[in-house]
Parts: C-alpha cells; structure tokens; sequence
C-alpha cells in the first residue's frame, strides 16, 4: 500500500468530517478521492470501512448519554469499486488478493468489465521444499475496531460498577433506623418527580434492596407529581440521577459494542 495506517486513517477522518458537514454520501466521497488518487480496489475498500469507524467515532462523541442509538449511511466499498469501473476507460489497478484481508473475491461481475484481467494471484514462497501460502496480516480497520470495542468494554464494565454503587450507597441511606435520616416514601415522590418513568430501574432496584412495597406508577401519576413538587436537590437525589447516568452510559456502550460487533468484518471475529 503506498500509505501507512496513520496516514490512511487521516484520510478516512477526512472522509467522515467531510459527510458529517456537507451531507454527501461516504460513497460519493470515496469515489471522488480514489479516482484523484487512483486508488486500486484493495485500497479502496480499507479507506471506505476506516471512513465508515470514523463517521461512526464522530456521531458516538456527539450523542448525549441517554442516547444509545448510532445510525447512518455507511459506505459501501464494494459499491465505489463498481462503479468506479463501470466509469473507467481502461482497467482498474491490479491488487494481489492476499492483501485483501476483508472482502474476499471482487464480485464476477466485475472481472468482465476487467476485460478479464483478474488479480494477481496470491504469493507464495518456497519452506522447506513446500509451497506454504504467506499468512496475511490482519487488516487496520480490524483493528482500530478491535481497538473501539476495548474502549468500550472497559467503559460499559465502568458505568454498571459505577451504577450498582451509586444504587447500593443510596439504600443504605434508608436503612438508617427510623428517625435518623430521610424517609425512604418522601424521597420516592421526589424520584419519580425528577426523573419520571425514566426512574423505574432505580427505583425497582431499591424496592428490592430496601423490602419495601412498591407503589404502581402510572403516566397519570408521574405527571400529576412533576406538575405539583418542587424536586429538592438533596444528596439522595444527587446519588439518584448519577446512577441513572452511568445507566444511561452503560447503555449507550452497550449501543456501541452491537454496532461494532455488527460491522467487525469475519476475518476479526
């Protein structure tokens, strides 16, 4: 390849910003910027799935907590190929195929449009009088998602820590003897007021720790204490909304792992 990784991760974060900003699909873009560089299709396809975990980083860092959700049109590097060839006067770049470690054989469509020129066929080298094919090196988009999925492993395994502790102090406040300490049902009210039917797992884990009776909470009712309290910012409701948020940044890791486990190629897996 005639660029290095960071060099090829430069160019796919240029890719994303250049999407996010200007609206133009990631294949548009990626045509565009092989054909100046006349890129050959094993190149291209390392550049359109580094653009694609790009695009991918750039949205995940915008999201807000709660917001576990990552969608958009990645890029298609199979799609930019073809269509870069049906364009072309003259036959693509030839790529050895070994060095494709992620897509695998071009599509037979494509070798007619190649005049029949197929790639090189892959090297092999001479080991104790054996021919033994050369084992290819494992792809830079496998890891630089290998790479996001520790990050957000680590950061999930965090946030549930981190929830069960803000939950585990916030009960212990209530198990204070009577008369020392708040009371367990003002403090409800105030939850279900703060938060909403967006505290239901918090709280449900403190009717269990705690062995007291949950009360049913309807919309009608949710909405008929947000209406009429005034939520005190006391330290138990401070706890309360920090383990909703590591809640919340759990499952937004949690997004985020499904998307790159959804799009980890198989020789990654």
């Amino acid at each position: 390849m005639r660029w290095n990784e960071s060099e090829y991760i430069k160019h796919a974060q240029n890719l994303a910003e250049q999407h996010l900003v200007t609206k133009k699909s990631l294949n548009e873009l990626s045509e565009k910027f092989a054909t100046e560089n006349n890129l050959n299709p094993e190149e291209i396809r390392t550049l359109v799935r580094l653009a694609n975990v790009s695009t991918f980083q750039e949205l995940f860092k915008k999201k807000d907590g709660g917001d576990k959700m990552i969608e958009f049109d990645t890029g298609d590097p199979e799609a930019v190929i073809r269509n870069m060839v049906s364009h072309a006067s003259a036959p693509p770049q030839s790529a050895n195929v070994n060095n494709d470690k992620l897509a695998g054989e071009v599509p037979d469509m494509m070798l007619e449009k190649r005049l029949g020129k197929k790639f090189d066929v892959a090297s092999t080298e001479k080991v104790a009088s054996e021919y033994v094919e050369k084992a290819p090196r494992v792809d830079m988009v496998v890891l630089n998602l290998r790479k996001l999925a520790s990050e957000f492993t680590l950061a999930r395994l965090s946030a549930g820590a981190d929830w069960e502790e803000k939950l585990g102090s916030l009960a212990n406040v209530f198990r204070r003897a009577p008369g020392y300490g708040p009371k367990f049902r003002d403090f409800e009210k105030m939850a279900w007021a703060d938060l909403g039917s967006d505290a239901a797992p918090e709280m449900a884990v403190l009717y269990e720790e705690l062995k007291v009776s949950s009360v049913p909470m309807t919309a009608e009712k949710v909405a008929f204490l947000q209406e009429r309290l005034v939520v005190d910012n006391t330290p138990e409701i401070k706890l309360l909304r920090e383990a909703h948020e590591a809640r919340q940044t759990y499952q937004k890791m949690s997004g985020a792992l499904a998307w790159v486990d959804k799009n980890m190629p198989e020789l990654g897996r």
